[in-house]
């Protein structure tokens, strides 16, 4: 172990350094923040701790869909800030049109970034099931129809079908399996909001 260590420059009992490139400033933000919880969060146990406890490994989990999350509530607030700045800005320009195409662009932007928050604990329930499944299509699907049958809310069959089709037309997903996944949390949305 000790050779090994000074063949790979790290300590014994540390894991080696990985160096991400990034590409960008919210992604760069993105790994500081994952960073800075990797160093500072930990996971505390109070009074007595038994044998099986301290065996087992225990991780803090959701680091990745809190910092989503806490960078779309950024993009939302500076997204705001900009409309209020283009809304001030037609007082004093004439040419309104401009304006309000941009203003337009603007509230799409917000409407995306509030979608994407709202439809994120669903997205890791369906990559979720599509992880564990997704080898066996048939499989799959059947675990989605057990999943369909439990949700007893439309919002919640209908954010589910709002993120699976989001996923869909995402590149890191099949397609075809994810359209079907998303028609059938559309059924049970429209069956729940017939209900209603």
């Amino acid at each position: 172990m000790k050779k090994f260590s000074n063949i790979s420059g790290s300590k014994i009992g540390e894991e080696p350094k990985v160096e991400v490139k990034v590409t960008n400033d919210e992604d760069l933000f993105k790994y500081k923040v994952l960073n800075l919880m990797e160093k500072l969060l930990t996971v505390r146990t109070y009074g007595p701790v038994d044998r099986y406890l301290r065996a087992g490994l225990i991780k803090i989990s959701g680091q990745e869909m809190f910092v989503e999350a806490l960078v779309d509530l950024m993009q939302a607030k500076t997204l705001k800030e900009e409309t209020r700045i283009l809304e001030s800005l037609k007082s004093t320009i004439k040419d309104w049109e401009i304006l309000d195409n941009k203003i337009e662009e603007v509230n799409k932007k917000i409407e995306e970034s509030e979608l994407k928050s709202k439809i994120a604990p669903h997205k890791n329930k369906i990559k979720s099931l599509f992880n564990s499944y997704g080898t066996d299509e048939e499989l799959l699907m059947t675990m989605v129809d057990e999943s369909c049958n439990k949700i007893t809310k439309w919002e919640v069959a209908n954010n589910r079908y709002l993120a699976a089709e989001y996923m869909a037309n995402e590149s890191k997903y099949p397609k075809e399996v994810f359209m079907k996944i998303s028609d059938k949390y559309k059924e049970k949305s429209d069956k729940l909001k017939c209900d209603i």
